[in-house]
């Protein structure tokens, strides 16, 4: 499961992450399909973005921009899918993707969602303040803002996307925290899989616990207009289907 956005701007569909993409489900990589099997991530055509959309009566080129948290391959495998698109992510993470460091950062991030020629567009993650967290500056389409607030280690340019829709703030955390208790105020909690699996998923996916400790801050103080979710819990992505409004 990944938790994608889907905007409607009046400049057109902007998505936040693209999940999967068809590519992805009917002719996997090796790669792809190895890290599929590894989290358990069935490779469905209909649970695709692009898919999605068509359901809704929208073609690929009614995506105008996508805001990625990461380009890990679950995260920005549609990318092709909507190859009309500018394609916002941060500046270091535009860097790993072109040039990788290490084994683990060529792994995850696969050449073949790039292989049409994105077009990048780089954000600076600092340079302004976002409810007290370094941020980029805003960008603007239509009435929508989108900010991006850099929570680095999962990979080098992990950001959070945070989307103002009138007067509240959704925030996309991407892989920062990969359960929901994890960045709840209400302290201690229980892992569902028992600590010692939490810290074994924490460390292997690099999620750094200071950053929750920073969002845990981020939603009391901020709870009556801001929500907060990550891209893989299953009781978040639920709840926000629920709830779903204008986004």
């Amino acid at each position: 499961m990944i938790h994608c956005l889907l905007l409607d701007t009046a400049e057109g569909i902007a998505l936040v992450d693209t999940g999967w993409g068809m590519r992805d489900c009917a002719h996997p990589s090796p790669a792809v399909r190895q890290f599929a099997d590894f989290v358990h991530s069935v490779l469905l055509p209909e649970e695709t973005a692009i898919q999605q959309l068509a359901a809704l009566g929208h073609s690929p080129a009614d995506v105008r921009h996508i805001f990625l948290t990461h380009l890990h391959m679950d995260h920005a495998g549609g990318l092709p899918d909507f190859p009309e698109a500018i394609v916002h992510v941060s500046a270091p993470e535009i860097d790993a993707y072109l040039h990788p460091r290490s084994l683990m950062e060529r792994r995850a991030y696969r050449p073949e969602h790039g292989l049409h020629g994105p077009r990048w567009q780089a954000h600076v993650p600092r340079g302004s303040d976002w409810f007290g967290l370094e941020a980029s500056p805003p960008f603007q389409i239509g009435d929508t803002e989108i900010v991006f607030v850099p929570f680095p280690g999962h990979t080098r340019g992990h950001c959070a996307v945070a989307v103002r829709l009138s007067d509240r703030w959704l925030l996309h955390c991407g892989d920062t925290y990969g359960y929901y208790r994890q960045a709840d105020p209400a302290q201690p909690y229980v892992h569902p899989c028992g600590s010692l699996v939490e810290a074994a998923i924490t460390l292997g996916f690099k999620m750094p616990r200071r950053h929750w400790r920073a969002l845990r801050q981020l939603r009391e103080a901020n709870s009556h207009s801001m929500s907060l979710f990550c891209a893989h819990d299953a009781r978040e992505f639920e709840a926000a289907r629920e709830s779903s409004g204008p986004a």
